[in-house]
């Protein structure tokens, strides 16, 4: 008895090592794909975005001028822009896409302070880099078509099969990317 339960133990250890390996072999090339098509897609997003954030520089600079550099929202755009410029340096898309997520909030922040200050809504510079940020805003369809892939990404890196040779392989999530109204 003893030894056709270790024939038969010994059977299902190498039908499951087989599934497994049968599995990152079906489905690893599947990942690397949607991975690779997000990042395809944040690349033709980041070139837009990195001229874009270059006018929070400018804000920055316009806010301190005007004598606001102890704002929050001034501190907060200096800490979210160096994080931004490292992540460019080395950083992976998926980290650039969460930092990016946040320069979007806080150049909605930033329009809403100065905006919402009948003494700053005065200062020219200001208004004006708040101008030049809503005029660099990536095209829409670059948007949809970054987050469509992320969507597929999402969707086969989740599915049940896939999730083990994900989470064994580090294919972690990645953001959606947005631009506040």
């Amino acid at each position: 008895m003893w030894r056709r339960l270790r024939w038969i133990l010994l059977a299902l250890v190498v039908a499951l090592v087989a599934a497994v390996v049968t599995a990152v072999i079906v489905e690893k090339p599947t990942l690397d794909d949607d991975e690779k098509a997000v990042d395809a897609r944040w690349a033709d997003l980041r070139e837009t975005l990195t001229a874009r954030y270059a006018t929070l520089d400018g804000a920055v600079a316009a806010l301190d001028a005007a004598g606001e550099a102890d704002r929050s929202v001034t501190n907060d755009l200096q800490t979210d822009l160096a994080a931004w410029n490292d992540a460019l340096d080395g950083g992976s898309p998926a980290r650039q896409a969460q930092i990016a997520n946040r320069l979007e909030g806080q150049g909605a922040r930033l329009r809403a302070n100065i905006l919402g200050s009948p003494r700053l809504a005065q200062d020219a510079s200001l208004t004006g880099a708040i101008g030049s940020f809503d005029s660099t805003a990536p095209p829409q369809e670059a948007i949809d078509a970054y987050n469509k892939a992320v969507d597929t990404y999402e969707q086969d890196r989740t599915d049940t099969f896939r999730r083990v040779v994900a989470t064994l392989f580090g294919f972690g999530a990645r953001p959606h990317f947005s631009v506040p109204a």
